[in-house]
Parts: C-alpha cells; structure tokens; sequence
C-alpha cells in the first residue's frame, strides 16, 4: 500500500481590506490623515522638485520600514517622521493605516510617473 499524500497548507497571512481601512481612518483618525497630507503638501512647496512619485515611493518607504530611494523621496520620509514624532499619541497601526490610506489616495488620483502632480494638484485646496 503507499501512504496518502496531503498537501501543505500555506500559512494564513491576515491583510486588512482597503476599502475597511479607508473608512476606519476616515472615521475614527480624519486628523491623522491630515497631519500626513499637511506634512507631504508643506514640504512640496519647499521643494518644487517632489512630484506624485516621489510621494509614493516615500509613503511605501515609510511603510515597510526601509529607507529611501533617493534624496527627495528622503526629504519627504524626514517631513513624515517629524510630523510623526508630533503625534505619539498615535499608535504605530494607526500611523501606519493612515500611510497606506494616503498611498492609495496617490494611486487613485496620479499614476504616480516622474513628473505628475496631479495627486498634489487634487489634495492642495484641502491641505491649505
């Protein structure tokens, strides 16, 4: 007789639902999600250079804990992690949600090439 072969499971990796994450931030930390837009908009008008990309590359550094790719997605980590250190009072999940809810927010409005602005031209008249 040869025995039963069964197959492997693959381990179960929890993901968070976007469009859950999106409303929960929405919701419950809206001043969150402020804080990093005023943070990406204030340091955009200082430096004329970071465009759509530069903000996403910089949100998904921040997000998986790596570093940055170039110096201007490295000027928008610096803006994120001092506004960051302002609002201890936020839990790291938290913090984290509200990147990837902004990410998204990129991803929606720009396709986030080298030269769009259209994310930083959609959120500008709600940061000001």
């Amino acid at each position: 007789m040869s025995k039963i072969k069964f197959r492997r499971r693959r381990k179960y990796e929890r993901t968070e639902n976007p469009k859950k994450i999106f409303k929960q931030m929405t919701r419950d930390h809206l001043g969150v999600l402020q804080n990093i837009e005023f943070s990406i908009v204030s340091t955009c008008s200082d430096c004329c250079d970071i465009d759509d990309s530069v903000i996403a590359s910089a949100l998904k550094t921040l997000i998986a804990d790596g570093e940055p790719a170039d110096e201007l997605s490295g000027l928008l980590v610096n803006s994120l992690e001092n506004t960051r250190l302002v609002r201890v009072d936020v839990p790291e999940t938290i913090w984290k949600n509200g990147l990837k809810v902004v990410l998204e927010s990129v991803h929606t409005h720009s396709k986030a090439r080298p030269g769009d602005r259209d994310y930083l031209n959609f959120v500008l008249p709600y940061v000001v």
